[in-house]
Parts: C-alpha cells; sequence; structure tokens
C-alpha cells in the first residue's frame, strides 16, 4: 500500500481540530437524538435536553481518538520492528503518552486534535521507550530513527499543549 496516499487517506484533519473548527451549538427540539458531526471547519452539535453538549464534543472526539492513535501508533511501529503489547487512550492531565516496562503504551486522547506531525512525535517517544527505558542518548537517537524533525514537533507541542487542553 502507498503510504503517503494511505496518510491522505486517513481520519483525521492536519490542523488542531481545537484551532481549525468553531462549534455550533444550536437547540433542538425534544425528542431528537444527540449528535456531532464534522461539517468543514465546524463541528455541528446536535445536543437534547439534558445533555451536555461538551460531554457530546469530548466523546466525539475519544471514539476517534481510539481509531487515529492506534492507527499512527502501529504505522511508527512497524518502522521500529517492535510492537506495544497493549495500548490504552489516557486521560493524563500532564502526560502526552506513556509506556511501561512490560510495553504497555498510553496516549492522550486529546492528541487527536494535534497535526499528524505531533501526533507521530509522541508515539515516537513512547515506542522508543520499548528498546530504551530512559531518556538517554541512546534513547533520542531511537526517537530521531522514527521521528527525523522530533526536536521541531517537541516544541510545536509544547506551543500548542495548552489549546489541546481546553477540552
Amino acid at each position: 500500500m502507498d503510504r503517503n496516499r494511505n496518510d491522505e487517506a486517513a481520519p483525521c484533519c492536519r490542523t488542531p481540530i481545537a484551532a481549525c473548527c468553531k462549534l455550533a451549538l444550536r437547540p433542538c427540539r425534544t425528542g431528537l437524538f444527540d449528535d456531532v458531526r464534522r461539517c468543514g471547519n465546524t463541528l455541528r452539535v446536535q445536543a437534547s435536553s439534558g445533555s451536555d453538549p461538551y460531554s457530546l464534543v469530548r466523546d466525539w472526539l475519544q471514539a476517534r481518538a481510539d481509531r487515529l492513535l492506534a492507527w499512527r501508533l502501529a504505522r511508527l511501529a512497524r518502522k521500529l520492528g517492535r510492537a506495544p503489547s497493549h495500548f490504552a487512550l489516557s486521560n493524563a492531565q500532564t502526560q502526552w503518552g506513556s509506556c511501561t516496562r512490560r510495553g504497555h503504551v498510553r496516549l492522550n486522547w486529546r492528541l487527536v486534535q494535534a497535526p499528524l506531525a505531533i501526533i507521530d512525535y509522541v508515539a515516537a517517544h513512547e515506542l522508543a521507550h520499548l528498546v530504551h527505558l530512559d531518556h538517554s542518548p541512546r534513547f533520542w537517537a531511537q526517537v530521531a530513527m522514527l521521528c527525523p524533525d522530533a526536536l521541531t514537533r517537541r516544541a510545536e507541542l509544547r506551543r500548542m499543549g495548552a489549546t489541546l487542553f481546553r477540552i
């Protein structure tokens, strides 16, 4: 499969959803179902009476995060030649990802709002821990092998981090 074409067909956008999308909250009639849809640069939220529209958006993002982050992680794991023993989403307030000695990788669901390059940096960082469970020069060399412009992406993540945590 052509990797570039696969990247283009990915279920995501290349700029943070929080930065490129506006929320369209409109009251709906009683009896209508809850729904979130992306229409161009707008998230259309239909919230029935008693529903919290922000919870609906968070749930919508989390559902997409599971698929997207697992896909990006698997893509880089193939490049590394090692796969995590387990993958899960994280709701951490201070970390973008983690990797345990047992090879369990967790990625923060809020990354779904970030460009693919940022997601790939975080995935590469955590996957490099499968080889080096520290932040030694060898670890950073492994990250650079998976993500050649890791330092640039790391700086970009630091700049946009607060925006991603708004939801």
